[in-house]
C-alpha cells in the first residue's frame, strides 16, 4: 500500500477538518474491530458524520484510508523520538533510554497503533516496508545514527563504533519490545527490571571496548 502523492494545492481548512474526522472515525473503527478487515468504508462514514461519497472525496479506497491513519499514528509517533531530542541536554544514552520508554509507553496506550499491529505485525516490524513505515524507520534510524556520532564525539561511546550498524541494532531491540507490549504471552516488557536489563546490555556494548 503505497501514500497517495500529496495534492498539488493545499487542502482547505474544511476539508482538512473534514478529513481529519474521517480518519479520527477510521482509527476508532480499527480499535473497536479489532482489525482493519472488520471495518468497512460505511461504518467509518458513519461514525464521522459524513456521507459515503463524502469519504470517496478524500480517499480513493479503504486501503488508502488505513495507509493515511497508519502515518498520522507514526507520525505521532516520531514526534517522541525527534533527531534533537535524543540527546540534546542529557547524555546519549540516557536520551536512548527515555526514548525508548517512551516509545514502550506510546505503544501500550495507543488503541489504533496496536489495532494496526495486530492486523499485520510485520506492517510495522519490517523495516524495508515502502510508505509511511519506510520513512518512519528511515526517520528514526538516522536519528540514532547521529546520536551514536555525537556520543563518539563527546566521548561517551566508544571510538570504534559503527553508528549505522548501531542504529540498527537499537531499532531492532526496541521494535522487539514494542512487539511483545502487543502480544506479552512471551515476555512481559511491563516489567520494568526486564526493560533497564536490556539497556544496559545494549548500553554497554555501546560505551565499552569491543570484546
Amino acid at each position: 500500500m503505497a501514500i497517495p502523492d500529496p495534492p498539488s494545492a493545499p487542502r482547505s481548512p474544511r476539508a482538512e477538518r473534514t478529513r481529519q474526522r474521517i480518519l479520527d472515525a477510521a482509527g476508532q473503527c480499527l480499535a473497536a474491530a479489532g482489525g482493519y478487515a472488520k471495518a468497512t468504508v460505511e461504518e467509518v462514514a458513519s461514525r464521522a458524520g459524513v456521507s459515503k461519497t463524502l469519504v470517496y472525496q478524500h480517499f480513493r479506497s479503504k486501503e488508502e484510508i488505513l495507509e493515511a491513519v497508519l502515518e498520522r499514528t507514526l507520525n505521532a509517533w516520531d514526534e517522541i523520538t525527534p533527531p534533537e531530542a535524543i540527546a540534546s541536554g542529557e547524555s546519549v544514552l540516557e536520551g536512548l533510554a527515555r526514548m525508548h520508554r517512551e516509545g514502550l509507553a506510546f505503544a501500550g496506550a495507543n488503541p489504533v497503533l496496536r489495532a494496526l499491529l495486530e492486523l499485520d505485525s510485520r506492517i510495522l516490524l519490517d523495516p524495508g516496508t515502502g510508505g509511511a513505515v519506510g520513512r518512519s524507520m528511515a526517520r528514526l534510524r538516522q536519528a540514532l545514527a547521529d546520536a551514536f556520532a555525537a556520543g563518539i564525539r563527546s566521548g561517551e561511546l566508544r571510538a570504534d563504533l559503527d553508528v549505522d550498524r548501531a542504529a540498527e541494532v537499537f531499532l531492532v531491540h526496541h521494535l522487539a519490545f514494542i512487539q511483545a507490549v502487543l502480544d506479552p504471552s512471551w515476555v512481559d516488557v511491563s516489567d520494568e527490571a526486564l526493560v533497564d536489563s536490556g539497556l544496559d546490555i545494549l548500553f554497554h556494548g555501546l560505551a565499552g571496548q569491543r570484546v
